[in-house]
Parts: structure tokens; sequence; C-alpha cells
């Protein structure tokens, strides 16, 4: 059933605005809104729409107001699983494998999405990045930047801001381990391959394809990294075993 079109408040053409600038990274968390003044003549609005808009962004965990300081942007929930993430990472020796048994639950749920929601420009952007990666990798290169925003891309093509965000951080994570994962012989264009299929799948909007290829992807980085990480351990465990030895 058709319904009436409700015409949209000033206000929320605010909102939606700030919205963008945070999504698009152009405002970060805590970082200072300019002034209701300045953000008026900015929006070509009035104050009080202004100051409505505010306290919707407040309500909602967006902004945070501090009295006689100003209003800054929050601390997205997602910045401080990132930080959470990052510390587990780098102080639990196995927390390597359960990252990656969370991106096995998580990416291609994300693939699926994006074969769904993805636009023409969203996949025109795609092959740009395979291409480049293709260039790389024919050069003897990792094509480790265009393999990390090929994943990124993926997840801007989701339209959802907490999944892309995810995404974003679980790159920057794994990037020491991508980086070793992509030196070994042949992996750089096993890596390739796997993001043609995705890609193919997405293009083609089949969600189904685009969860296997991706699910089939994290498995053959994961038997890639992990023996990497237990044969770096298993040679620091030897020597800490000889100089225990040589000292006793």
């Amino acid at each position: 059933m058709l319904k009436a079109i409700k015409k949209t408040r000033i206000y929320e053409e605010v909102v939606s605005q700030i919205h963008d600038l945070i999504r698009e990274g152009k405002l970060k968390a805590r970082d200072q809104l300019p002034s209701e003044r300045e953000l008026a003549e900015t929006f070509k609005v009035s104050r009080s729409s202004v100051r409505e808009a505010l306290r919707a962004l407040e309500a909602e965990g967006s902004v945070i107001s501090r009295t006689g300081m100003g209003t800054f942007v929050a601390d997205l929930p997602m910045e401080s699983l990132v930080s959470t993430l990052a510390t587990l990472l780098s102080k639990e020796k196995d927390a390597l494998a359960d990252i990656f048994e969370m991106r096995k639950l998580i990416e291609p749920e994300i693939a699926s999405l994006a074969a769904e929601r993805a636009t023409s420009r969203e996949i025109e952007q795609l092959k740009e990045i395979l291409d480049k990666q293709a260039q790389e990798v024919k050069k003897g290169g990792t094509g480790v930047e265009a393999d990390s925003e090929f994943h990124f891309t993926i997840g801007q093509a989701t339209q959802n801001l907490a999944l892309e965000k995810l995404v974003s951080a679980l790159m920057d994570i794994l990037s020491r381990s991508r980086e070793e994962s992509l030196q070994t012989p042949g992996r750089n264009e096993v890596s390739l391959e796997s993001h043609l299929r995705i890609l193919s799948a997405i293009e083609s909007h089949d969600r189904e394809a685009a969860r296997e290829a991706m699910l089939r992807h994290i498995e053959q980085v994961e038997q890639n990294v992990l023996p990497i990480k237990k044969t770096k351990n298993q040679i620091s465990h030897a020597s800490t075993d000889l100089s225990e030895r040589s000292i006793s």
C-alpha cells in the first residue's frame, strides 16, 4: 500500500549530514564540532534547527556535549572493539586463531550482503582494485595494499557503517600476518584468484556464491598464516630451551 511521503524536518537533514561526515572519516572520535553559530551558517539553517540536531545526535550517542567546552564526536562502540581486538592479538599467543574463527563467521555474511547491495560504481571500484593487485603480483610484489583495499571496499558495499568499520579494523589488526602470508611463494597469486571469484559472485549479485567464495578465501589464508605463526613459536621456544640448557 502506498503511503504519504513525509516531509523531512530541517534538523534531520543536519543530523544526516553530520552522520555522513562521521562515516566518511571527516569527523573522527573526540573531534570537536564547530559552534552552533558556525554550523548554522554552514548549513544555512537556524540555530534552533542546529540545536535540535545536536540534541538528537547526543540522544543516539553519536556526540557528547561538554558544558563550557563544546560538542564532540563520541567514541564509537566499533572503535572500542578495535582497541580490544588489537590488545588481544598483541598479548595472547592464540588470539590469531580466534580472530580467524571470527572472520569465518562474519566476513562471508559481509560478502553476501555486498552481493545484494553493491552499486555499479562499487563493483567498478573492486575491478580497478584487482587490476592494481594483478599488476603488483605480476611484478613480483605481494599486492598487500590492494588486498586490504579490496576487503575494505566490500565492507563499504554493504551500505552498513558498523560492518564497514569492522572490516577496516580487521584489516589493520591483521596487516602484519597478511603481509607475511602474501610473501609465501605463490600465495599472492592464489589470493588474487580468490578475490576474482569473490568479485564475480558480487557482480552477479549471487549472495550464496559470494558467501562461499569468501569463506574459502579466509580458510586458505588461515591455513597459510597459522602454520607460519606456529613455526615461529616453535623456533622461539627451541631457542629459549637451548639458552636455558646452556645456562644450566
